[in-house]
């Protein structure tokens, strides 16, 4: 099941793997508890997550179990005081703590898979599709508050692997299935040539993205046929500290929701799975981006040209 506006999965996990700890190094809770000169509510709270550990705490537990230098170090990188102070602090004031916890949660990720049903990931989009993303509400942003948007949006990005193939300041990579809707969805507004010109953009920048190494971005064509989710945009994020995808996270207008049940995660990750099989391959998401880019501004909306200058309707064929 989702969870709103929780970033807390892997502060979860830690808690959990210092009970499997515990109990492999043969201690009950309540000598850990007389060894630490702890209460015994105090290790039930840890370990059921109830409250955080600090890294002092953290040290004196790790003694005690005489762990292995490599099982502390990743029981370390799991802890929150592990981490350094984010950038996104500066913006605690102005962010959701669901985006707050999303942007801490992309910062400790080594990979990010997303099908993109609508609009690009917003790691993937340019300025100014950012800006009517924002503008394409009922209740429209003040100018400064869009600016201020679009400043954090950017600065999200910088976790994005850079044009020499390297992964980003963090470690991330991209693995992006992007719906041929995102890409012939005209933006609207009031002046048809600027449209154009946003939509154009967004496709030059998804195609400058396409040819790094760091990102594998496909193209899911409507001759693919109907597509194994039915629920939209979706996210899953790999934990740098275990290498394991552990969360799951859905944007709207107005929340981000978490799923962090190793079973749900598994389910989104096999739909990723599904959809990059049913998506062209990378050489041909690329051919196929720059087929959509070069079509006249009255092209036909399916684009059945475009897919026979790729080679055919789907992947493999």
């Amino acid at each position: 099941m989702s969870a709103p506006e929780s970033p807390s999965v892997r502060e979860r996990r830690l808690a959990h793997e210092l009970r499997e700890a515990r109990v492999q190094a043969g201690f009950p809770a309540g000598e850990v508890a007389r060894l630490l000169g702890w209460s015994a509510s105090k290790v039930s709270r840890i370990e059921t997550g109830r409250i955080g550990i600090s890294g002092a705490d953290l040290d004196a537990v790790l003694a005690v179990y005489a762990l292995s230098p490599e099982h502390a170090a990743h029981l370390r990188r799991l802890a929150p005081s592990a981490r350094t102070r984010g950038w996104w602090d500066a913006h605690a004031e102005s962010l959701s703590p669901g985006y707050a916890g999303l942007l801490r949660l992309e910062a400790g990720s080594s990979e990010l898979r997303t099908y993109c049903a609508v609009l690009p990931h917003a790691l993937l989009m340019t300025p100014e599709y950012v800006r009517r993303v924002v503008g394409a509400t009922w209740q429209v942003p003040s100018p400064a508050e869009t600016d201020r948007r679009i400043r954090v949006c950017l600065r999200r990005q910088e976790v994005l692997p850079g044009p020499d193939g390297g992964p980003g300041p963090n470690g991330l990579t991209v693995r992006a299935v992007i719906d041929e809707a995102v890409l012939r969805r005209a933006v609207g507004g009031d002046d048809p040539a600027a449209d154009r010109a946003v939509r154009r953009g967004q496709l030059r920048h998804l195609l400058e993205l396409a040819a790094r190494p760091g990102v594998d971005l496909r193209v899911l064509p409507f001759a693919a046929g109907i597509p194994p989710v039915s629920a939209g945009s979706f996210s899953v994020l790999t934990s740098r500290a275990t290498a394991r995808p552990d969360v799951v996270y859905l944007e709207n207008k107005t929340r981000i929701s978490f799923v962090e049940a190793d079973t749900e995660v598994h389910r989104y990750v096999r739909d990723h799975e599904l959809l990059t099989a049913m998506a062209l391959p990378r050489t041909r998401s690329r051919e196929f981006l720059a087929a959509v880019l070069d079509e006249p501004d009255d092209a036909p909306e399916l684009g059945g040209e475009v897919v026979e200058v790729v080679g055919g309707t789907r992947a493999g064929t």
